[in-house]
């Protein structure tokens, strides 16, 4: 039973949640780099479009559209490896292909071999996630499982806040250095030498990922990893929660489209709309993702003390109160003419663009078996990662190019796919409110692996 789990965890709290509270500090540390890693060419948009002479299209191939793709596709492989296998060294290849990946874009001379290295980037980088999620998800209580995963998940603004404050650093450092040899490489672009620079670390860190154990995977008594009950256990769980799992699909995507929409264009709308370079707006958009992260874990403190209190949907409920305070924020934000409002509105719309996933990976490890959780993350990463990531960046730039027909009109383009999507999440996680409450009550009442 549920209950169990948190008795059983109970007994030795303390050094088992300081190890597991380890593996999230490790967790945190690699998905700081990922992102970095994936973020840092948003911040070049200028000199690669001026060196390989790309349009705003090819520009969103690059930074997501590709990358999204193939993270979504070998997400769903990973996830049942991770399910199976051992999540560490998953997560650890996943590190290393990634990072030789990134660093292998440095050495890119055209659009295709650009391309090429990023799809790379995302089948590595798609191996952290479900693995991730599924070590927290069994390493932790009920009771600590939203603060656990809103900890991990803040990873994902610290390593855009990393990425844009060591990105001017970067950028200003390679551009002193414009010109040097690189073995192998002759004289480098200084976007080249960045990705280098961001790259290769990644080689050495993986290795933390071994500092930790794995924390096992929690399954009813006397029932093995292959046994015959588990087969089918997918389509079961789908058929009793598909209202469920669909609205939440359809309001993650949306807020996933919002936020990468953002993250892959708002460095180039500083630049196009207000005139700043990245040593000026890096700063600037690091102090707006670190405040956007403390917020995760606010957040997530107040949806365990609402669901310790008996609010059993409280993870989409106080997410719907969140969207609805802050929709005028959003509606407003690309309209503003003084570019710290702008600042101030982006810092408050990712309160609600970023903690979808931690939203997300809470509700899954409530209603779904531990032997199928991996997987059910992996396919949520499939559809909002396709959509979010490879369509909302794409979309924003078609609009740019196709319907406005001018660069200047990126915030116009922001606005739309921003605004919209925003409004569709809240509908849909309010209609969600009526079937999750349900959903945690049935796993409540069924042997818990």
């Amino acid at each position: 039973m549920m209950k169990t789990r948190d008795s059983d965890m109970d007994g030795h709290d303390g050094e088992r949640l300081t190890t597991a509270w380890w593996m999230v500090a490790v967790l945190f540390g690699l998905y700081v780099l990922s992102w970095v890693d994936r973020l840092i060419l948003s911040m070049l948009v200028s000199p690669i479009k001026a060196h390989l002479m790309l349009t705003d299209v090819q520009v969103s191939m690059v930074t997501s559209t590709s990358f999204a793709i193939f993270y979504a596709i070998f997400g769903l492989p990973i996830g049942w490896a991770a399910d199976r296998f051992s999540r560490r060294w998953i997560i650890f290849g996943g590190v290393l292909l990634w990072a030789v990946a990134t660093t292998a874009c440095g050495f890119a001379q055209s659009y295709e071999a650009l391309l090429v290295g990023r799809i790379f980037v995302g089948v590595g980088e798609a191996a952290l996630l479900p693995a991730a999620y599924s070590l927290i998800a069994d390493a932790f209580p009920t009771r600590l499982l939203t603060r656990a995963t809103s900890t991990f998940q803040m990873a994902g603004k610290v390593g855009s806040a990393t990425a844009f404050a060591l990105g001017g650093v970067a950028i200003a450092f390679a551009t002193a250095n414009s010109g040097i040899q690189i073995p192998f490489h002759g004289p480098v672009q200084p976007w080249q030498l960045v990705m280098m620079m961001v790259g290769l670390p990644g080689l050495l860190i993986a290795l933390l990922v071994f500092t930790f154990p794995d924390p096992g995977r929690r399954r009813a008594p006397g029932v093995a990893a292959n046994a015959p009950q588990e087969k089918g256990a997918i389509q079961t769980f789908v058929r009793a929660n598909w209202r469920l799992l669909t609205l939440m699909l359809i309001g993650t995507s949306c807020l996933a489209m919002c936020g990468y929409s953002m993250t892959n264009w708002v460095p180039a709308y500083i630049e196009r709309h207000f005139g700043w370079k990245p040593v000026q707006y890096g700063l600037a958009l690091s102090l707006m993702n670190i405040v956007s992260a403390a917020s995760l874990v606010a957040n997530g403190f107040i949806v365990d003390r609402l669901f310790s209190r008996g609010m059993q949907d409280a993870h989409l409920r106080f997410y719907s109160w969140l969207i609805v305070a802050l929709l005028p924020v959003v509606a407003y934000m690309f309209f503003a003419t003084n570019v710290y409002v702008f600042l101030v509105c982006y810092c408050v719309a990712q309160f609600i663009t970023v903690p979808f996933m931690v939203y997300v990976s809470s509700i899954i490890g409530l209603i779904a078996p531990a032997t199928i959780r991996a997987r059910m993350l992996a396919f949520f990463l499939f559809v909002f990662t396709i959509l979010g990531l490879g369509a909302g960046p794409a979309i924003v730039a078609a609009l740019t190019q196709y319907v406005f027909q001018d660069e200047a009109a990126l915030g116009q383009s922001l606005a739309v796919v921003v605004t919209a999507c925003t409004l569709i999440a809240f509908l849909s996680f309010r209609m969600a409110l009526r079937y999750l409450g349900a959903a945690i009550s049935a796993r409540k009442e069924m042997p818990c692996p």
